[in-house]
């Protein structure tokens, strides 16, 4: 533990301490990325990311809350006292996605939010700061974090961080809302051939819909995204299809634009309906999110301490290739911020590394994905490090929060 009395040059020293705090772990969280890698596993059946998450929190004194907001695989460690002024929750990710393992870098976000906290807890005194990392499952179905913001457990915190390996540098990045529901057409089925008159085809009640959908793109605001897939349509050719659906997701960064835009939406859905003579149902999909809070001081401190780290950001803004994330969720009720750090695909510069793809999971095992890691739990640490030193600048993300 470092001295924590006022000192001349005490906060390079403290910067220096916990810097090397976080060389001398960096193996071990390395090694949790690399197994991660090789034995990815689905949103909600994180259990062996998680109990290694938690083995190596709890081999370093943090207090453990296992299956937070009824998800087995969530869980909040915590280490300092409760009633430290600064209290700071440091998000860690854990799933992957099906077929293509960790194509999202869960195996390096997650690993750098345990060794920032490993690191801070050797350097700081448990009345500076609480220092809690909050086991986050299902980000890629959008559920974790908005389960664990409804069960209470952010509440008392004063900020929540967390790294996203990108190709891309950036302090501060931005998510959309997103809207999911399933417009389902009920007609009657019939033989196709012989009394085509007697039927009702959902499924023209599906293309119908898909028709007046692409006419509407052309009208929305050009910050609005729609998405849609046709999810049933139909048995065989040879039945007219009694009930066909789609799966619709629409997006905007703006509060009030993503309300209008689903309206318009779910009125071409509406309409479709009514000239097909088939029956509508809106069903909500689970995994909706709002869009990102941003905290602008809270992204302000971690892009200086990129500045102290000889890190320049690359030439991206906030809301350049951006989607949805659970995160949003988090946002909303306490300062958030969830900025990029890049890796680089073996062989290439890492333009045009695409986020869900094979070539971004090889990536995040490449010495470049590695470095990134670290990259990212020396910033995140460093932020925690400067609002434990600065009392003022965490009264101004309180204040930009509440505004």
């Amino acid at each position: 533990m470092v001295d924590w009395t006022p000192m001349p040059g005490g906060s390079d020293k403290r910067r220096a301490c916990l810097l090397a705090a976080m060389e001398s772990l960096a193996g071990e969280a390395l090694a949790l990325s690399d197994w991660m890698g090789a034995h990815p596993e689905l949103s909600l059946e994180e259990h062996q990311t998680s109990d290694r998450y938690r083995a190596y929190l709890g081999s370093r004194n943090f207090a453990i809350v296992e299956r937070v907001a009824g998800m087995e695989t969530a869980f909040v460690a915590s280490l300092g006292d409760p009633g430290a002024p600064v209290q700071v929750a440091l998000l860690a990710e854990m799933d992957a996605l099906p077929e293509i393992g960790h194509a999202c870098g869960h195996n390096l976000s997650g690993p750098a939010s345990l060794l920032a906290a490993a690191a801070l807890a050797q350097v700081l005194p448990p009345e500076a700061a609480r220092i809690a990392v909050v086991g986050c499952p299902a980000e890629e179905t959008g559920v974790g974090k908005r389960r664990l913001v409804e069960a209470g457990v952010f509440g008392e915190f004063d900020v929540a961080m967390m790294a996203h390996a990108s190709d891309m540098r950036r302090a501060h990045r931005l998510f959309l809302g997103n809207r999911k529901f399933e417009p389902v057409f009920h007609g009657r089925a019939s033989h196709a051939a012989a009394y085509p008159e007697r039927g009702i085809n959902a499924l023209d009640g599906v293309i119908a819909f898909f028709v007046s959908l692409g006419l509407l793109r052309q009208q929305l605001p050009r910050e609005v995204r729609v998405h849609a897939i046709v999810s049933d349509g139909g048995q065989a050719p040879n039945i007219i299809p009694e009930r066909a659906a789609a799966r619709v997701w629409v997006r905007a960064l703006d509060d009030a634009v993503l309300a209008d835009a689903v309206e318009r939406v779910l009125a071409c859905a509406r309409g479709a309906a009514e000239s097909t003579g088939t029956r509508l149902e809106l069903l909500d999909e689970s995994g909706a999110s709002p869009a990102m809070k941003a905290n602008l001081p809270l992204a302000d401190s971690y892009r200086r301490q990129l500045d102290s780290l000889g890190l320049e950001e690359t030439a991206h803004a906030p809301t350049d290739a951006i989607g949805s994330s659970d995160i949003t969720h988090v946002s909303r009720v306490v300062p958030t911020i969830h900025p990029n750090f890049p890796i680089h695909d073996p062989g290439r510069d890492g333009a045009g590394l695409q986020l869900h793809t094979r070539a971004f999971a090889e990536a995040t095992s490449s010495p470049a994905g590695r470095e990134g890691l670290l990259e990212a739990a020396r910033a995140l640490a460093l932020t925690v490090l400067d609002l434990v030193e600065h009392p003022d600048l965490c009264e101004e993300i309180r204040s930009a929060f509440s505004a």
